[in-house]
């Protein structure tokens, strides 16, 4: 039953609901007033009555059905299961998290190759359909924690946790694994390895074997999780891959750069890795939007695509490879078809990827299609409940829908678990400035982690608040910092100052410099001032979005 309020408060059934009584019954004592007036006979007030009644379910369908947006009425697409709500969800049986390894070496600087082995575990057992996976993000939040299994298993709505330690001493490692069930804390299984280096990748195909054995799951020998088929390195450069992508996950422009140096180095001992080319794909295109130039940014992104291209070619079953090539594809290529069909590549591969996922939102949202992305963040969030990134990307497709009230929640979410998360403010800033609070605006958009969305925002808020002056001058400053990869927000922030002009010609500019900032072309509520203007429909036709 709560499933299903929640659905109806979604889908602004309710407030239909609550809209439709008050003006029907506005109009009904109107008519009532000044029908009697006119010689009109009762009759006719009997009839708008009846009429009221009837229209009152065919609006309520209405309101189920389709969603009124910025681009317009759309239709509205059923939402993926809502997170746990509290501790008395019970999970699906076939649902697991597994916990970062650890690391029992005596060196602590081989964490990378405990927390690498952990996301190896979980990359596997997300491949298969019927398992409910933990994304990286919720299982990872736990490390180093004094948190129970059944806390642990509670916050992530799980039945089952994968946990263990990794010793690591020269070309021998020891693996100790535990699978346990999180209602009685009772040891399903476990297992302890002792292997050369080159022995660990069957290891945890060993280990994602017993899992699935041990949960009873039923699969075809074609969909069992294993490395079979996929490239196998040797322990040096399985050792930079692990390096290379320890770096990419912490975000930073100086781990994008180190990333691409641990990924350069294991491609260059073994160049079919698909996937530490997929990795080095990935740095390749972030490190490339800190670049100084065009031309610096232009030849990372090159770089970029090449590696991606060769990462798909080494292995076309790989699913983070094809996850590297779609996010390349419709994020500086604006190739959304390509995209697309490299997504659904990825999450046939891999059904539980968490990343392949909320991207995959993205695109939905740059074509248009606002409840599919929304619907495919819900399964990002229900997958990584702890993932501040998951409910930020959540939060832009329910402003972009209108739904205020469900966005103030994800990024308050988001916040919670992340208090410096550096874009969820951003979308708070949004939010308050098509709320019409420009003081809370600028406040927010001032905590951005990143300058163009910084100065661009507070300049949106200061040109709401009254003050052209400041935002003309936020905008140049904006210019004269990033114009060769900032030119989506400055085309963004003079729409929404009522420069049309000017904001189609840094739009045009942003389309040439393939600025990633063209996916939120179609859906952005900061454009709505341009939608009225043949111009929008024929940068939406340059680009291949539908109008």
């Amino acid at each position: 039953m709560r499933g299903l309020w929640a659905e109806l408060r979604r889908r602004n059934v309710v407030r239909m609901a609550v809209a439709y009584c008050a003006l029907a019954w506005l109009l009904l004592q109107v008519a009532a007033l000044l029908l009697p007036a006119f010689g009109i006979p009762g009759w006719v007030l009997r009839l708008l009555i009846l009429l009221a009644a009837l229209g009152f379910p065919f609006a309520l369908l209405f309101a189920w059905g389709y969603a009124w947006t910025d681009a317009g009425v759309v239709r509205e697409a059923p939402g993926a299961p809502e997170p746990a709500e509290s501790p008395d969800a019970e999970p699906v049986a076939a649902s697991i998290a597994v916990l970062p390894l650890v690391n029992m070496s005596s060196d602590r600087e081989q964490d990378y190759f405990s927390d690498g082995l952990s996301e190896e575990l979980l990359n596997l057992l997300a491949q298969v359909r019927d398992l409910h996976v933990a994304g990286r993000t919720s299982s990872f939040s736990f490390k180093g924690k004094p948190t129970t299994i059944g806390e642990i298993g509670r916050a992530l709505n799980v039945a089952n946790v994968l946990e263990g330690s990794v010793r690591k001493s020269g070309d021998r490692v020891r693996i100790t694994a535990q699978l346990i069930r999180v209602r009685d804390d009772s040891h399903l299984w476990s297992q302890t390895y002792d292997r050369e280096l080159t022995d660990i990748f069957a290891v945890q195909d060993e280990i994602a074997a017993a899992v699935v054995g041990a949960l009873r799951l039923k699969l075809l020998p074609a969909r069992q999780p294993s490395h079979a088929g996929h490239h196998v390195p040797s322990p040096e450069a399985y050792n930079h891959f692990l390096l290379g992508r320890q770096f990419l996950n912490r975000a930073t422009l100086e781990g994008f750069n180190r990333a691409v140096g641990e990924y350069r180095k294991a491609v260059a001992l073994e160049p079919g890795y698909a996937a530490a080319l997929a990795g080095l794909a990935l740095a390749e295109a972030y490190a490339s939007d800190n670049t100084d130039t065009v031309e610096a940014l232009q030849a990372g992104r090159a770089r970029a695509a090449e590696a991606a291209d060769r990462a798909v070619a080494c292995d076309p079953r790989s699913g983070e490879s094809h996850t590297a090539r779609a996010v390349l594809r419709f994020a500086f290529e604006q190739d959304w078809s390509g995209g697309e069909a490299d997504f659904g590549k990825a999450l046939e591969c891999s059904p539980g990827d968490v990343m392949a996922r909320w991207q995959y939102s993205r695109l939905l949202a740059a074509l248009g299609r606002l409840p599919e992305a929304l619907a495919q963040a819900r399964v990002a969030t229900e997958l990584d409940p702890l993932s501040a990134q998951a409910w930020e990307i959540a939060s832009r497709y329910q402003i972009a829908l209108g739904d205020f009230e469900s966005a103030e929640t994800s990024l308050r979410r988001a916040l919670d678990i992340a208090p410096e998360h550096g874009r969820a403010p951003v979308g708070m800033g949004l939010l308050h400035l098509l709320r019409g609070d420009s003081a809370q605006a600028f406040a927010w958009y001032g905590r951005a982690d990143n300058d163009a969305f910084r100065l661009c925002g507070q300049a949106m808020a200061a040109y709401l608040g009254g003050d052209a002056a400041s935002a003309r001058r936020m905008l140049d400053e904006l210019i004269a910092e990033g114009a060769h990869t900032s030119a989506y927000q400055v085309g963004e922030g003079f729409a929404w100052c009522g420069q049309p002009d000017e904001a189609f010609a840094w739009l045009q500019r942003a389309i040439v410099q393939r600025d990633a900032g063209v996916q939120y072309l179609k859906y952005d509520p900061a454009l709505r001032n341009l939608r009225g203007d043949p111009r929008y429909a024929r940068l939406l036709q340059q680009v291949g979005l539908p109008a």
